[in-house]
Order: C-alpha cells, then structure tokens, then sequence
C-alpha cells in the first residue's frame, strides 16, 4: 500500500490532499468522498501526504503527532484507500511555490484524478496556496477538484488542533467523539525493572515514541485488541521515581512475556491521578482498587461495544 510515487500504468481515479495526523472524522470524510469517486471511475483511491510531519522540518519545536505512522497507515486502509503515497517534507520540498508543487508534484502523478481536499487545505510554500489556489490551476491543467465541508461536533469543527488540545486536557470524552473510537498509544513492550510483578501485578511497559501527544499523567482503563482490558499508569511513577515517562499496563487476563511486542493500546477512561505512596503496601491496595472500578467500566464498555 505504501509508495512514495505511482507507478506507471496504475489507474488513480481520486487523491485525497492533507496530512491527515489524526485521521479523525473530518478526515474519514475526505477520505470517503474520495473512495466513492474512485469506485464510480472503476480505478483506486489514493492518499497524498507527507512524511515526516510539517511541522517537524519547519518547527522550532517537534509538533506532536496524535497518531504513529503505522496507525495513520493502518487507518488509511481501514477507510478504504488503496493507495498511500508519503512525500518525504523536506526543507527543500517546503520551498516549492504553489504551481510548482502542483505542476511537478501532483499532476505530472495524478493526471486523470480529481483531487479532494478539506475545506481548509492550504499548500505550497508558507501555505500560500489554497483550495481555490487548486482549482484554478486544476482549470489550467486539466484536473477536477472537489472540496469537503468541514465536520462539526458540538458546534466546533473537528480538527487536528482541537484534538491536541483534547488530549493534553485529558478529555478523552471528546476526543473519541472526534476520532470516531477511542484514542490509542502504539509502542513496543520493553523490558521494566519488575517491580509490579512483586507487587502481585505484572505489567507491560510501553515504549512509544518522544512525538507521539499523550494525555496528562495518570491511571487509566485501557484495552488492547489481542490482550483485552487492562489498567496503566502513565507518568514517571511518584513512588519508585524515575525520569522518562512510562506506561505501565496491567492486563486482567494473562499474556505471558510481550517483551518486544509492538502493540496498540487505547486509552478508554482516567480513574486517578499518579501520586506517592508511603510504601509497597499501600500502593498495592491502591492498585487493587483501581483494578477493581476499572473491571467495573471494561463490562459497561465491553457491553456497549457488543
């Protein structure tokens, strides 16, 4: 599925145009408008976008990304596209004006495609483009574009800023709302220092990347496809200090040792805040706690999802 150009021959019938970090629902509707265009021309839907983000090779500060690179990829197929083609965003590629980039870009790949944007796309270098930017050179060089409206929930339209925001609010409500399902960390397990394990409680310790946008610190109820619900904290652990921020998850069913496992965890509702315990024994009691009222919110969740 992933390119980072089209091969001769290959039949595009639509390209969906942004970076797409997120994928949240005004995404899925650009992405499906795009999968309806492509099946009514017999050919393939295809996304354009950028790898690394944006605001990477442009930020005096990393932006923090709401979704890996594998889940957006993942995403993309599960809303149907056939097609991920990743432009390297290069500080060279950011310099390029608006026809250049749609010239020598886009048309000389996506000739008989309409190209389908969000409302707000912008493009070229500073953003200067725009999508009647696109349109009107669309009308020069022969390519159809047709612009997505904008999704709105609870008044406000659903984008990538405003999910950042949710996230570092701990609303997790509202991010699922926009998302369309529940937001998810992705890392690989790495290997702890056992101590939840002493303390009758095995975990998995989830290394994720520095850019991925966490939610505050805290214990969670989570749940993962292939191990199912669990309870994790997320922080720097207050009694056994340490100082990188970790995720601890403890699985309700056993899963034996998922030391260099690569998994999805979502992250379905705060229970408490991280703090410090006097010692091993109260923070067991706690936990006991917390895997309790967690257990009680899996079953209401389970039974909404089923």
């Amino acid at each position: 599925m992933l390119t980072s150009a089209i091969e001769e021959g290959t039949k595009v019938g639509a390209v969906c145009l942004g970076t797409f970090d997120g994928v949240h629902l005004g995404h899925q509707a650009i992405m499906h408008k795009t999968c309806e265009i492509a099946s009514e021309k017999g050919a393939l839907a295809a996304v354009f976008t950028f790898y690394p983000h944006p605001g990477h090779t442009l930020g005096k500060q990393p932006v923090q990304t709401i979704t890996t690179r594998k889940q957006r990829a993942r995403l993309f197929a599960a809303s149907g596209i056939d097609l991920l083609v990743e432009h390297p965003f290069t500080t060279e590629f950011s310099s390029l004006d608006p026809e250049s980039f749609v010239r020598d870009v886009l048309w000389s790949q996506f000739k008989d495609a309409t190209l389908v944007a969000g409302f707000n796309y912008t493009f070229g270098y500073r953003a200067q483009g725009n999508v009647e930017t696109l349109r009107s050179l669309g009308q020069h060089y022969g390519f159809a574009v047709l612009e997505v409206p904008p999704v709105l929930i609870g008044g406000e339209v659903v984008s990538s800023t405003r999910l950042r925001r949710e996230i570092s609010l701990g609303n997790l409500k509202e991010v699922s709302q926009c998302l369309g399902r529940d937001f998810s960390l992705q890392g690989s397990v790495v290997a702890g220092d056992g101590r939840g394990r002493k303390l009758g409680f095995p975990t998995a310790n989830l290394h994720f990347t520095p850019e991925q946008m966490i939610p505050p610190s805290g214990v969670y109820v989570v749940y993962a496809e292939e191990y199912g619900y669990g309870v994790g904290n997320l922080g720097r652990r207050p009694t056994f200090p340490q100082a990188d921020i970790t995720f601890e998850v403890h699985f309700f069913s056993p899963t034996g040792t998922l030391y260099g496992h690569e998994i999805e965890i979502a992250v379905l509702s705060f229970l408490r805040p991280e703090r410090k315990f006097p010692d091993p024994t109260a923070l067991r009691l706690q936990v006991s706690e917390d895997i309790a009222r967690a257990t009680r919110y899996s079953l209401a969740h389970a039974a909404v999802k089923c």
